[in-house]
């Protein structure tokens, strides 16, 4: 089961730091979108339907975050684990 409560501190988190002026904004940031998926967890049809629909598009805006934070990271860090991987291998 979800922890609603702890979903809105972690998406006031996210919207307080969404703009990222500093480097402790982008930290806090980034840190709330990966604090978010872990209190979201695998939620299931069932949870959803029993939830709040503010509480649902919360949940999806944090989903959706996290995939494309997921998505540049592989883009950026993708090659250079590949290429030190390849390196280890060599060596």
């Amino acid at each position: 089961m979800i922890d609603i409560d702890e979903l809105h501190k972690t998406w006031n988190t996210i919207l307080k730091n969404h703009e990222r002026k500093t480097d402790a904004q982008a930290s806090r940031f980034l840190d709330a979108i990966q604090h978010g998926k872990a209190v979201i967890g695998e939620v299931n049809y069932k949870e959803l339907l029993s939830l709040d629909i503010e509480d649902v598009k919360i949940i999806k805006e944090i989903e959706d975050l996290y995939q494309k934070l997921a998505e540049t990271q592989e883009k950026l860090f993708g090659p250079i684990v590949e290429n030190a991987l390849k390196k280890d291998k060599k060596d």
